[in-house]
């Protein structure tokens, strides 16, 4: 999650004056680049010498040219306990635990670098994508209050930060904080307005407001910008029944389930369409692919019981009836504004 840095380690000091030989010959190896001599010799110079700084440095060197990721951050977290004054080794701990989605860990290293260094930007940086980091991941595992909580700290720190924000807004909509949500898409629509699903967001928020038509143009520019997204034909096709609008509902609810072939309310809400434009058949069907998806839908079998019993097949629809005040539950189809999000990464892996 952490964006890279290249933490480069270069000494800036010898060790002739502490006439120590094996530390030496190590500290000439690595000025040859030869590494495997330089790292056997380093190693030897640390266990007999543990309390110098630049052995330290020069190992976590011998690592980096060598591309071992996990034996430079082995090195450069004993080097932060021996030497907490020595920077290289809070942004090399940082970032290595937040590519390994410690972010916990990367968090407390980063802010105490901040504590130490308030004017170095790559501490705030890196303790703003370790809040980001840890923010999705809690979205992701729906514990949204600490998801909100992360993601609002990751905003403070970078207020331009894309991912931060949308992510943030999802998180508000997963609990229902509609305004803030929409106020976050907004803030996003400011500083990133390419940003991917960024309408359709706004979309989803408007149509919980009942602002149909700003909800429709919202879907509809995401349509533009992204011509193969389910949802936004799901929900501009939902958008447009409340407004009675049959034929462009339909339309866009025939989409909808061609590209969510499993999705059961896309079913019973093409259905609906079918009734209302008298097609009993299509409508008869897109009822039964809804049930057929999720068989305890009680609004479909509502749906299709009173189509039956208007058609003239009571014994059928008595069945279907029975059969929903049985179950006498709330619906367990995604209906608008229940949807619930994961995190979405807008920019390419770091």
């Amino acid at each position: 999650m952490l964006i890279p840095l290249l933490i480069v380690f270069t000494v800036t000091g010898n060790l002739a004056a502490q006439r120590v030989d094996v530390c030496r010959r190590g500290s000439e190896a690595l000025a040859r680049r030869d590494l495997a001599p330089a790292e056997t010799l380093l190693k030897q110079c640390l266990k007999v010498h543990p309390g110098l700084l630049i052995p330290y440095v020069e190992l976590c060197a011998v690592y980096q040219l060598q591309g071992k990721d996990n034996e430079l951050n082995s090195v450069a977290a004993e080097g932060l306990k021996r030497f907490p004054q020595e920077k290289r080794f809070y942004l090399t701990v940082g970032n290595h635990a937040g590519r390994e989605s410690r972010f916990d860990r990367a968090i407390g290293v980063f802010a105490e670098g901040r504590r130490r260094w308030p004017d170095d930007a790559r501490f705030q940086n890196g303790l703003a994508e370790a809040y980001l980091g840890r923010g999705m991941a809690m979205l992701d595992d729906k514990k949204n209050e600490a998801a909100q909580s992360d993601l609002r700290r990751a905003v403070e720190l970078q207020p331009g930060n894309a991912e931060a924000l949308l992510n943030l807004g999802r998180a508000q909509h997963n609990l229902n904080q509609t305004v803030d949500a929409l106020a976050t898409f907004d803030r996003l629509a400011r500083i990133s307005p390419g940003t991917p699903l960024l309408h359709f967001h706004r979309g989803l928020i408007l149509h919980a407001l009942a602002e149909y038509d700003a909800a429709i143009t919202e879907f509809s520019e995401e349509i533009r910008h992204n011509p193969e997204h389910p949802l936004s034909y799901y929900f501009r096709g939902i958008s447009r029944i409340f407004q009675a609008d049959w034929e462009r509902a339909l339309a866009d609810l025939n989409i909808a389930v061609e590209k969510m072939p499993d999705n059961a309310d896309a079913f019973y809400s093409q259905g609906r369409c079918l009734l209302h434009l008298a097609k009993l058949p299509d409508a008869e069907r897109a009822f039964q692919k809804s049930l057929q998806l999720n068989p305890s839908d009680t609004k479909a079998l509502y749906a299709l019981g009173r189509l039956l019993l208007e058609s003239g097949r009571k014994e059928e629809s008595d069945v279907l009836f029975r059969k929903a005040t049985a179950l006498n539950a709330e619906n367990r189809s995604a209906k608008s504004g229940e949807i619930k999000f994961k995190s979405f990464h807008s920019r390419k892996a770091q």
